[in-house]
């Protein structure tokens, strides 16, 4: 019995997360569509992700990932659900909907994708408590939250369907990893992707022998993204020579990256900017 794939992306509004949406729905992938606010969807209300095939449909949803945990206690969220021939309307007229539950059994959730982040703007000695936990609980502890739930999903899933293998693939940064040399005014933001980091190799271990695999993907400078966007020219070359990079990555070419590492055969995983699959 074939299924239906379905991935959640989070930070899907825009850079990276837009472009990972984009690239799924193009290929017949229901996504859902994570973003912190209904006014996010509002941006891209004219170019929402293409239906291609019968069955497909898109969801958005609005969870603030700063209000962890709170958000994680709730069952549905303000979003609006969109299928082929039907009209979307207003995106503030919306209605509840659910991460995980679907039209129908034969929905499968491959993916979670957890793509959402927010930057440093400022030194370690001059960013608030509050910016610091803010960085903490949208870039490490909400991803955190995400594959527990997203995993005991696919585990009930894979009892029905063992042959489709589902996949989490957390973005981190190049900033995480331990052998990159330190870019000074990113240490939080850098902390919170080498937690992302060292939690994926684990979680890597401990979801391997359920069929689960986990992948985390570690970019460096990636045009149009709100990293690159927050820092003029001069701190952009600065970072580039840092990260020994000179050249910014696309979100198209992480996008294709992310696509090959859950769909693609390990032949097909190539490392187009940094990124490696963890537990086999």
């Amino acid at each position: 019995m074939s299924t239906i794939p379905v991935a959640i992306i989070t930070g899907a509004s825009r850079g990276i997360g837009r472009a990972i949406v984009e690239k799924f729905a193009s290929q017949g992938v229901c996504c859902v569509m994570v973003a912190s606010k209904m006014q996010s969807f509002e941006a891209i209300r004219k170019a929402l992700p293409p239906i291609v095939t019968g069955g497909q449909w898109h969801r958005g949803i609005a969870i603030d990932l700063n209000e962890w945990p709170s958000w994680a206690d709730a069952e549905n969220f303000e979003g609006f659900h969109r299928e082929a021939n039907a009209g979307l309307g207003e995106l503030h007229q919306t209605q509840k909907v659910s991460l995980f539950e679907y039209p129908h059994k034969l929905y499968q959730l491959r993916a979670l994708v957890n793509c959402a982040g927010i930057t440093q703007t400022s030194v370690s000695l001059r960013t608030t408590a509050e910016e610091t936990a803010a960085l903490m609980k949208v870039n490490f502890l909400s991803a955190v939250t995400m594959c527990n739930m997203a995993a005991r999903r696919m585990i009930r899933s894979r009892k029905h369907f063992p042959d489709a293998q589902p996949c989490i693939v957390n973005v981190s940064s190049v900033l995480g990893l331990p052998d990159t040399t330190p870019a000074p005014g990113t240490a939080v933001y850098s902390a919170s992707k080498a937690a992302l980091e060292q939690y994926s190799r684990v979680l890597a271990a401990e979801l391997q022998p359920l069929g689960i695999r986990v992948a985390s993907i570690e970019p460096g400078l990636v045009a149009g993204t709100d990293m690159v966007k927050n820092l003029d020219d001069s701190a952009q070359k600065r970072l580039a020579n840092k990260l020994q990079s000179p050249a910014k990555v696309t979100p198209e070419a992480i996008a294709q990256q992310v696509w090959q590492e859950v769909f693609g055969s390990g032949a097909e995983r190539r490392r187009i900017a940094g990124g490696r699959a963890l537990g086999g």
